[in-house]
């Protein structure tokens, strides 16, 4: 089935653009939801003539979700959740869990947003990718943790690190011997 778009859509097309897309796929999604018209020299026509404004329209949308962009960046997550002592989680952390903890003051962002590459189960720190708007995303970091005092393995792991580098770097040179090299 043909289609103009009327939104870009990530990996199908821009506004304006003329797109061949399973009929299921444009019945129960494009079509629906405003985000396209099928192809027919009267929807043509009323795309051309309605074009700029839709071209505003994006625009002013994509000005808005660069500003809950920068919003967004500031915030740090973190969940608390019940897990066993290897960290394994007992269920799993949702697309909806992590929509409810970073609305906590407002709304920014929709569970329809939140893209999670695979399950989250295990404690720890993720990076997980939220599309604000088809041209806009960011990666929020969220920690799962058991309680919000406990920091997790891999935190831990990491300023161990950070306080060996500093020690090493701390060598006091007049211990070795002449000529020796550290």
């Amino acid at each position: 089935m043909e289609l103009i778009l009327l939104q870009k859509i990530n990996k199908l097309g821009t506004i304006g653009d003329v797109v061949t897309v399973k009929s299921g796929f444009a019945r129960n999604y494009l079509l629906p939801s405003g985000k396209a018209l099928r192809a027919t020299k009267e929807n043509i026509a009323i795309f051309e003539k309605d074009k700029e404004k839709l071209i505003a329209k994006n625009n002013e949308e994509k000005s808005n979700a660069e500003k809950i962009k920068e919003e967004l960046s500031k915030l740090n997550t973190s969940i608390v959740r019940s897990a066993s002592d290897t960290g394994i989680l007992y269920g799993s952390v949702t697309t909806r869990d992590i929509a409810k903890t970073v609305n906590e003051e407002e709304r920014l962002v929709d569970r329809k947003d939140i893209v999670l590459d695979k399950p989250i189960k295990e404690l720890g720190v993720y990076d997980v990718k939220v599309n604000i708007h088809p041209e806009v995303e960011i990666f929020v970091k969220l920690k799962v943790v058991r309680n919000l005092n406990e920091t997790t393995e891999k935190e831990e792991l990491e300023v161990d690190l950070k306080e060996s580098e500093t020690n090493e770097l701390n060598i006091d040179e007049n211990l070795f011997e002449d000529g020796a090299i550290p």
